[in-house]
């Protein structure tokens, strides 16, 4: 199995996982967009970012959960059922619970497909306009998803 390339096979448990898990959590259809590399597409508004290091045998990389401010407080005051006007230390656990929520359901197909990927803990990176860097020579996918309140993205990276 060629886990340099980020094929179908491997990004579709991250779309269904965010599909789903927004759905669930916080009452918000999103649709997949059409991936594209990061650098070779419109550059999405993030102001908040969970990030979860892909630890396996044989390849390591990262998964971002990034949004802008108001589409993150949108959702926030649909998982939570109150509205905030800013970004809080305990709204940021909310962007952390969602990629948690995505990555477990991924990490489940994924495993049983033999990729053997761990567990592993988000992270939170919050700024205006931020960019996420990956630590990987190889490209990183952005998959954009589109509701109602605007776009948000996932971007996913691997090395061997």
């Amino acid at each position: 199995m060629d886990h340099k390339k980020l094929d179908i096979s491997f990004i579709n448990p991250f779309i269904d996982g965010a599909i789903e898990t927004l759905k669930i959590q916080c009452s918000f259809e999103a649709k997949a967009g059409k991936p594209f590399l990061k650098g070779k597409g419109p550059e999405i508004k993030t102001d908040i970012a969970a990030v979860i290091g892909l630890t396996s045998a044989t390849f390591n990389g990262t998964v971002a959960l990034c949004f802008s401010e108001s589409l993150f407080l949108i959702m926030m005051e649909k998982m939570l059922g109150e509205k905030n006007t800013s970004i809080t230390k305990e709204l940021e656990d909310g962007a952390s619970e969602l990629l948690n929520i995505i990555f477990g359901q991924a990490k489940k197909v994924l495993n049983e497909k033999g990729y053997k990927i761990e567990k592993a803990i988000p992270t939170i990176v919050r700024g205006s306009n931020l960019s996420v860097k990956h630590l990987s020579s190889n490209p990183t996918l952005v998959l954009p998803f589109e509701t109602e309140f605007g776009i948000f993205h996932m971007e996913i990276t691997t090395q061997d």
